[in-house]
């Protein structure tokens, strides 16, 4: 279930464990959301390379921040995605507090793009695209690969 990711990971400012956890969350969306899981996205200072993956202090530490994009009603999937962060961190020693999951509707990203919204100007320019693509025809947005 917990398949590493493509190398899109060496990127990224995460430890040894902070990456097996991200990808077991990968892994556990794409089991849970199946055919409507779009896109999973890592965005942040952990996307930049500007955290410090070392970092032990708990008010230093950075976020790990991810976006999933899934078609559809984005409402029926939030408990099991709260759910599967809580659990995926927690079974490899780790904290589900440092882990963000925002699960939005494709319809929402379009909309955010549409509107120019600065939050996702700023993933569409630093994302690491952990599953799916960069949904460019919701509105643009590259994003590195």
């Amino acid at each position: 279930m917990d398949a590493p990711l493509p190398d899109t990971l060496s990127a990224a400012a995460l430890n040894q464990r902070e990456r097996r956890v991200v990808e077991s969350i990968v892994a556990r969306l794409r089991a849970e959301l199946s055919g409507n899981l779009l896109a999973v996205w890592l965005y942040g200072s952990r996307a930049r390379g500007e955290a410090d993956p070392n970092e032990t202090d708990p008010d230093r530490r950075s976020d790990v921040d991810l976006l999933a994009i899934v078609e559809g009603d984005d409402e029926r999937y939030r408990k099991a995605v709260t759910e599967l962060r809580f659990e995926a961190a927690e079974a490899l020693g780790d904290s589900p507090f440092f882990f963000s999951v925002m699960l939005m509707s494709a319809e929402w990203l379009r909309g955010r793009r549409e509107i120019e919204s600065f939050f996702i100007q700023e993933v569409d320019r630093d994302k690491l695209i952990l599953y799916g693509d960069a949904l460019e025809r919701y509105g643009g947005g590259a994003g590195r690969q």
